[in-house]
């Protein structure tokens, strides 16, 4: 076999194998021989008929076969001979085979940059402070007691928040919704239908009138005008318990202040692990700012086609064609390419793996993590074609990167928890203000900005 590379760019080549046809045929009559000992011809002994026979009834799809089992083979010696590290599956131009002729085959691949002095020892990295307030700890511990509130019937009139059971009489309609399950000014309803219940105590009935939307979400309502008879058959309060002794045993532990001190060390320990990834991430910019060279436009686009996807499950870019989202993406899917050229360098230097135990590891974190067995979890990512093999190669950047961080000229991340103020109280369960209970969605508005 004879090969020769071409370069188109400095991240495409095209790569031309030509084969004797001596060398092809070896191969031919190797698979022809295997098809003979297992074939039976009407007059001969099993084993035994003709080549001559065999050639004129196989001949065509054992060519076919060997050279679809030969050509991987062939492109895989080329690649290793001229050094090359594709990042594309090979684009054939041209395959060129007559029987009991030469082959010629005529391909283009993309193929990992090379850069020129690259270094990633003894990059700087600035040394991060990161502290845990009281205010915060009281605020986690606020959530948890939250977290635990469960709703408890009330003997006074319903209000905003509170949990009803009624029945739901549609005048006019011939129906009657019974033992409903309503949070009052929930999305369930438009705010109208909740106004005129306000005030009311178990046992008492209203009615209400009200228009539906035309893209109103429940089908059976949508677009009519309706009048309900309300009947409050029982009124539910979120209760939260207090967070004391009895609470701290509930969640297991010895007494508040072991579950306070707990959340503390928690608080910390997570500020301290984003601090960790925040140097990390930083280390892989510079490397990224630093070196300057040509992205391969397939890579490219791949990796752009996967931004727009991820963009798309964005309130604020669904309605956005996909070209405005590719040009305003297309500096980001840069930087990320060249961070996978770059880790990908460097892992090949550092003999880099990702072994089997380390990857079971990571599906039995991921499985516990989502509240589901690792079973599970395997079977979904075997139905996700390529899944499997992005999670270990995601681990292999977590490996490289850690490599890169080990060898950085560093400050620790330094930590610290800041005293409880003397005579501090925890304040009151289940009354954070409107910042508190929507900060994590304004957050996701902000970022799909």
């Amino acid at each position: 076999m004879n090969s020769l590379v071409e370069d188109l760019s400095s991240t495409k080549k095209r790569i031309t194998i030509e084969v004797q046809a001596a060398e092809v045929e070896r191969e031919i009559q190797k698979s022809l021989d295997e098809v003979k000992k297992k074939t039976r011809m009407a007059g001969f002994r099993p084993g035994k008929a003709p080549m001559s026979l065999i050639e004129k009834r196989y001949r065509k799809g054992v060519e076919s076969e060997v050279l679809e089992r030969l050509i991987p083979d062939y492109y895989a010696d080329a690649v290793k001979t001229a050094n090359l590290s594709p990042l594309t599956p090979p684009v054939v131009e041209r395959r060129d085979y007559e029987s009991r002729g030469d082959l010629k085959l005529v391909c283009w691949v993309e193929v990992r940059p090379n850069i020129e002095g690259l270094r990633y020892e003894g990059l700087p990295v600035k040394e991060v402070t990161v502290d845990v307030q009281e205010d915060e700890v009281q605020g986690q511990l606020k959530r948890i007691a939250i977290s635990k509130s469960a709703y408890a019937p009330v003997d006074r009139p319903l209000r905003i928040d509170d949990l009803i059971v009624a029945d739901l009489d549609v005048i006019g309609e011939n129906k009657i919704l019974t033992d409903q399950f309503i949070k009052v000014g929930s999305e369930m309803f438009p705010n109208d239908f909740y106004t005129p219940l306000l005030g009311l105590g178990r046992g008492e009935s209203n009615t209400v009138s009200l228009s539906f939307p035309d893209d109103f979400h429940n089908a059976e309502f949508k677009g009519k005008t309706l009048t309900f008879k309300v009947t409050i058959k029982d009124v539910k309060d979120l209760s939260t318990p207090a967070l004391d002794d009895e609470f701290a045993k509930d969640v297991g532990f010895d007494n508040f202040d072991a579950l306070v001190q707990n959340v503390r060390e928690g608080l910390l320990a997570m500020k301290k692990d984003r601090a960790l990834k925040t140097q990390k991430g930083e280390l892989v910019k510079s490397l990224v700012e630093k070196y300057d060279f040509e992205v391969p436009e397939g890579v490219l686009q791949t990796e752009l086609d996967s931004l727009v996807r991820q963009m798309k499950t964005y309130e604020a870019y669904k309605s956005l064609p996909d070209e405005q989202l590719r040009e305003k993406f297309r500096d980001e899917a840069v930087q990320s390419v060249k961070s996978m050229v770059i880790l990908d360098i460097i892992g090949e230097k550092e003999n880099v793996k990702v072994t089997e135990e380390e990857l079971k590891n990571k599906l039995i974190q991921q499985a516990y993590t989502a509240s589901v067995s690792p079973e599970s979890l395997v079977q979904y990512y075997k139905t996700q074609e390529g899944a499997l093999d992005m999670l270990k190669y995601s681990l292999f950047r977590e490996k490289v990167v850690d490599i890169i961080y080990s060898m950085c000229d560093r400050g620790d991340v330094q930590a610290s928890i800041a005293p409880a103020a003397e005579g501090s109280a925890t304040p009151a369960v289940g009354s954070a203000t409107p910042a508190e209970e929507t900060g994590g969605q304004d957050k996701k508005e902000e970022e799909a900005q």
